[in-house]
């Protein structure tokens, strides 16, 4: 794909990032190089190459140079520590490590835990300097060997590994790319983490495949970032809400025309109205929102006309992908009627590493663990996860439920709901919520749960009213935005006013 690209394109521009531009040519030469040093350094088929890298030229340089070696690129959070590294590589056969300067003592120690001859190869973030005529080593990859190294998103539980193919990758990026008209002419912002499925699919490979620009930032800085976006003539951006959020908050002075931007979507967490009508009254520019998991990559997206009607909607499936929303005895729901979604498309993986899993995959379809709804012309509605009900001692409880009550409050700025064990061994509900007064006095807080609570108490079954009220001045994300719910259930800082 990459090397088809390079051929049709090869002085258009690639790669932005910061003031340097990076044709279709270089990166090309650059991805020979990078495969050429990993298999100097012992890399076998089918050996893991880890990336601890940030966004930046040379990820893009590692991951292809790996995979056309047979390799497995395996991307991780360059924020994580020794023990999470191990776990999640727990089982693979390392080939290499590649770290840049912030992850080098994390890598050097991952290798040591492994065994000692893992090499940790040095990135600089940018794309080495090649001599233009070699190849380079290159290796017959067939396109069902692994590719992509991937783990679900651990939010209800531990993350769990599975493996996609080149056939995935290249399946969904070319179905992302025909279904939102994707080409050479546009300018693709690279934000969202690379070492995730949103950044590396939704940007990376979608560029690749489509010789669109992508324009690399390392790091999500709000100001910086508008005036990016002008500069390099970005025309889409997939993003997710707090990016969408953070930016309709910029103070006026900032840089606003954003006249450039044809799409901007946004993945990884729930969008709010809130956020749609902020972003799409400073900019006019509507957030779509689009659906998908890093088992199978993109899913649906809402290129509805009417944007403001639908924008809650994560929208009709990408080419190639089915969609259907089916009852607990696996029938397909009737249009408006909740149920488990289950999907079946060309880019998803067809197991987790450790074993089968009939409760995710089954005869060919996935099943994500989503809860949903279709309408009548076939829009996809997103209604929360079958594995974070509240075991209470009545009866199961859909956090999203009570979470749509506390953000109906006037004083509410936002709310998330978790389950807290009890003593008994069930759960009770705990609404963790960011009040619009960031500084509420200790009697203040205290009024505002009674309200809360009384709040709940008339739009809600008494077993659904939540026990514990905490106030705090921010929800724990991770780096694409996803609620770390987890974190949510431990105590508070004993400083923070709560009731």
């Amino acid at each position: 794909m990459l090397e088809a690209t390079s051929s049709r394109h090869p002085q258009g521009a690639a790669l932005v990032w910061r003031d340097a531009h990076f044709s279709w040519e270089t990166l090309a030469s650059a991805v020979r190089a990078r495969a050429a040093e990993l298999h100097e350094a012992g890399v076998a088929s089918a050996d893991a190459v880890v990336l601890l890298l940030p966004n930046c030229p040379d990820f893009v340089a590692r991951f292809f140079g790996a995979i056309s070696l047979g390799a497995v690129a395996a991307p991780l959070d360059p924020g994580f520590r020794l023990p999470e590294l191990i776990e999640a590589l727990r089982g693979c056969t390392l080939g290499a490590i590649v770290a840049c300067d912030a992850t080098a003592e994390v890598a050097t120690d991952l290798a040591a835990h492994f065994r000692d001859a893992v090499p940790v190869l040095h990135s600089d973030l940018d794309l080495p300097e090649v001599a233009g005529g070699s190849r380079g080593e290159r290796r017959v990859v067939p396109r069902d060997a692994d590719a992509l190294l991937g783990f679900s998103s651990g939010t209800t539980g531990s993350a769990r590994r599975f493996a996609r193919s080149h056939d995935n990758l290249v399946q969904e990026a070319s179905n992302f790319t025909a279904s939102v008209d994707l080409g050479p002419e546009d300018v693709v912002l690279g934000v969202a983490p690379f070492f995730h499925a949103h950044g590396l699919g939704n940007a990376v490979l979608a560029a690749v495949c489509s010789g669109a620009t992508l324009a690399i930032e390392e790091r999500f800085h709000p100001r910086d970032l508008l005036g990016r976006i002008r500069e390099q003539s970005v025309s889409v951006f997939a993003g997710v809400p707090f990016m969408f959020r953070t930016l309709a908050d910029v103070t006026q002075s900032a840089a606003s025309d954003l006249g450039s931007l044809r799409l901007a979507f946004s993945a990884g967490a729930p969008l709010t109205r809130d956020t749609f009508e902020a972003f799409d009254k400073r900019f006019g520019v509507p957030v779509r929102q689009l659906y998908g998991c890093s088992e199978a990559g993109s899913v649906s997206i809402n290129l509805d006309p009417d944007a403001a009607g639908t924008w809650d909607s994560v929208g009709r499936p990408v080419r190639g992908v089915e969609v259907q929303v089916i009852d607990d005895s696996d029938s397909p729901c009737a249009p408006g009627e909740v149920g488990r979604i289950a999907l079946a498309s060309p880019a998803a993986t067809c197991a987790y590493h450790g074993g089968p899993d009939p409760e995710a995959f089954d005869d060919g379809w996935f099943l994500p663990g989503d809860l949903g709804r279709l309408d009548d012309l076939g829009r996809l509605y997103l209604t929360g996860r079958t594995q974070t009900f509240l075991s209470t001692s009545v009866g199961k409880v859909e956090p999203a439920e009570i979470e749509r009550c506390i953000a109906a409050h006037a004083e509410v700025r936002e709310v998330v709901v978790v389950g807290v064990p009890s003593r008994a061994g069930d759960e009770r509900a705990k609404a963790v919520v960011v009040p619009r007064n960031a500084g509420l006095t200790p009697a203040e807080a205290v009024a505002l749960r009674r309200a809360i609570v009384a709040h709940c108490r008339e739009r809600l079954a008494e077993f659904k009213v939540p026990r514990l009220v905490e106030f705090r001045s921010e929800i724990p994300r991770s780096s694409l935005g996803k609620i770390l719910r987890r974190e949510l259930v431990r105590e508070p800082d004993p400083t923070s006013p709560r009731g």
